[in-house]
Parts: C-alpha cells; structure tokens; sequence
C-alpha cells in the first residue's frame, strides 16, 4: 500500500484516461483499506481527484466523482480540510446533463453530508453552490444543505455553541425566493424544519436582510 499512493497520483497525472481511471481506483482501495496512508497525503490526492472531475471524458469525471465520495465516507472528518474545492467541483458536476454524473455527485454529496463536520460541510455548500449561475446547481446545493439541517436539527442550527444561524438563514432566505420551483420547495422545506424552534422568528430578523424578511 505504501508503494500504491505514489504510483496512484503518477497515474492521475498521466494523459491517458484508463490510467487516469486506474489511479482513480488505487485511491479508493486506499480509501477502504489503508486510510492511514491517505492521510499522510490527504491534500495533495484530494486535489488530484477533484481535478479529474472536471474532465472532459465522461468516464474518468464519473471515477473522480465515486472516488470523492468514498473518500468521505472512509476517511470523514479527515476530509473537513478539503471540503471547500472538492464541494465547489461536484456541485459544479451538477449542472451537467448527463444523469449518471448527476446521479454520482449526488450520492458523494450525500455521503459528505453524512460523513464529515456539519458545519464544515454547511459553510462547503453554501460557499460552493448558493449564488451559482447555474439553476441545477442551486437546487443541488439547496437539497443538500436541507439534508443536512435535518441532520442537525432545530435546536443545533439556531441555539448551538457556535451559532450556524448566521450563515444559514441568510441562505435559505435566498433559496425559499429562488427563480426555480425545485430550490425554493428546498428552501421553503428547511424553514418548515425550524419553525418548531421558538428563537427562529428572533434568528430570522437578526440575521436576514430586510428586504429578504
């Protein structure tokens, strides 16, 4: 295994996609297997992986996809350092048209929520999809932060040591009036979630801006 992570990352930086696919497969055996040695390097293989989500090959966008997703679910709140990029390039997969890649970056979306700190991952998703161009990647975004603050709950969200508030509510606000049905019933849905909290009326009017209230 010690040997592997080397020659996986050689083989990302390689021009042929089956090798790129290859490598993309040694780093998700790592993943399962030997985290350890994957979190020696963690930085320098996420940014590899995510960097093949953006290629133009189907195939090897859809590997780099999977193997993001594993990374988080193996390797969890290890990946918190890397959310950022990793979360910006899957949403960004979102807006594809082609729906096995949507399928993938929902399930690795999925398993980030599930796996790493929710408030990282809240922050990740909110920096990477909220005011994108693109209406597919708002809802993408808008249907996991709604996961995620399902996850949490009320109590969490608004009275929690360090207040999400803040960064939330100012979101949703802009997702329950988005142009697109889809993300506002995601919008509508996790302020439904926070009603049963007595402080979300007070939360609202503190951190929503006027003309959003």
């Amino acid at each position: 295994p010690q040997a592997a992570l080397p020659e996986a990352l050689a083989l990302l930086a390689e021009h042929h996609w089956e090798k790129k696919i290859e490598g993309l497969n040694f780093i998700r055996c790592l993943s399962a297997y030997h985290a350890p040695i994957l979190t020696a390097k963690l930085h320098e293989t996420t940014l590899a992986v995510a960097q093949e989500v953006k290629n133009l090959r189907s195939g090897v966008s859809r590997a780099a996809v999977v193997c993001l997703g594993d990374l988080f679910t193996h390797l969890k709140k290890s990946m918190d350092q890397e959310l950022d990029n990793a979360v910006k390039v899957l949403l960004h997969k979102a807006g594809e048209s082609n729906t096995f890649i949507r399928e993938e970056v929902d399930k690795a979306l999925k398993a980030m929520v599930n796996n790493v700190t929710p408030a990282r991952a809240l922050c990740s998703l909110i920096n990477g999809g909220q005011s994108h161009l693109h209406s597919a990647v708002r809802r993408c975004t808008a249907q996991h932060l709604g996961d995620l603050v399902e996850r949490l709950g009320p109590e969490r969200v608004l009275a929690g040591a360090k207040p999400l508030a803040e960064r939330l509510l100012p979101a949703i606000a802009s997702f329950a009036q988005d142009s697109s049905q889809q993300t506002r019933y995601y919008g509508r849905k996790m302020l439904f979630s926070l009603m049963a909290h007595p402080d979300l009326d007070k939360s609202l009017e503190k951190f929503v801006p006027a003309k959003d209230l």
